[in-house]
């Protein structure tokens, strides 16, 4: 299980490492990348939180509430 952990952890600090060019203004990247590079961000992130909640680090729990302010997330199609 440790080292289960261990490589979840590596992968996701290589995903890290790919995906922080892939976020510049300036990436000419196509919907189809920035969706592959989204899925595996959002893998990695289930992961290391699943991780976090075993060592008994829960993850915050959401607070609802208005939702008026919060950013509107934007995504653009080609």
């Amino acid at each position: 299980m440790i080292d289960q952990r261990r490589g979840q952890l590596e992968t996701a600090a290589v995903i890290l490492g790919l995906a922080r060019p892939m976020v510049d203004d300036d990436a000419p990247l196509t919907a189809d990348e920035l969706r592959w590079i989204a899925r595996r961000l959002v893998e990695s992130l289930t992961d290391v939180l699943g991780i976090a909640a075993s060592q008994h680090h829960a993850p915050p729990k959401h607070v609802g509430g208005d939702r008026r302010n919060a950013p509107i997330p934007s995504i653009t199609r080609p």
